[in-house]
């Protein structure tokens, strides 16, 4: 048993909350990536694999897609990779020249604050649905997953944080029940993840209380409350990136660095 404030925490019923919610991530859900074709399209299945070898850093943001060596390698036809590699750039993965040479997309600190509006509201939204139905255990779960995370004095070692705070937004999701919104911002978050990879925006010291926020927010199923607190939560981080691309714009007056991660 473990207390948090007023309220014990049965770590049985925690598992229990995220079961769902760990399973799915495990198994990669319905965007895990197939060991073999099976009922897949050749279309479906090249999107799904050259997404999985963008987000696993196998293609590295900027490179360029040799169509012959992704199909030799992929064992599939030009023509479905010329699908997939349409459909990735109609999700962000991948940019087209007007020559028609595909590569990695690269984010630069504007653009990923572009993407982070999206997010904020998406996940606004999805705090304002789940508020009337959340429950005391999912707070507990939420409290216990951030709290025991939380670097031990001036540790630099945010790792555990990290995947905290990723948890704590994808279990959210989890208890939607809408399949239309979580699709929109597993597809934001992917993209997201491509330019994120060297960490935290923000400090834990300085996220920690915001997190707490849209826990109590939630557990008074106070929608509105839930909605802005969240808002101001990745608003917070987009003043910041919006400061940044702009110090970078000045440092390279001809556009921002290919790739710069924030």
């Amino acid at each position: 048993m473990l207390t948090l404030g007023q309220a014990t925490l049965d770590m049985f019923s925690v598992y229990s909350v995220s079961t769902v919610y760990n399973d799915r991530r495990e198994t990669g859900g319905e965007d895990g990536l197939m060991t073999g074709v099976g009922a897949q399209s050749l279309e479906e299945f090249g999107y799904r694999s050259l997404r999985q070898m963008i987000l696993q850093g196998e293609l590295a943001p900027g490179q360029k897609l040799v169509q012959e060596d992704l199909a030799q390698r992929l064992g599939v036809s030009r023509t479905p990779l010329r699908s997939a590699i349409a459909a990735l750039e109609r999700d962000g993965f991948v940019a087209i020249s007007p020559r028609g040479e595909a590569t990695v997309a690269s984010f630069g600190p504007a653009r990923i604050a572009d993407l982070f509006e999206v997010r904020a509201v998406l996940e606004g939204l999805t705090c304002r649905l789940v508020a009337p139905s959340f429950e005391q255990k999912h707070a507990m779960y939420l409290r216990s997953l951030i709290s025991a995370a939380m670097p031990e004095g001036d540790s630099g070692d945010w790792s555990a944080y990290r995947s905290a705070d990723q948890e704590f937004h994808n279990y959210l999701t989890t208890l939607l029940g809408n399949d239309f919104l979580t699709r929109q911002l597993a597809s934001v978050r992917d993209v997201l993840s491509l330019s994120l990879a060297q960490g935290l925006l923000r400090a834990p010291s300085e996220t920690y209380s915001e997190h707490m926020e849209i826990i109590a927010a939630l557990e008074a199923r106070d929608a509105d409350a839930a909605e802005q607190a969240m808002l101001r939560h990745i608003r917070t981080t987009i003043s910041l990136m919006r400061k940044r691309a702009a110090e970078d714009s000045a440092s390279h007056p001809t556009g921002a660095t290919a790739g710069a991660a924030v």
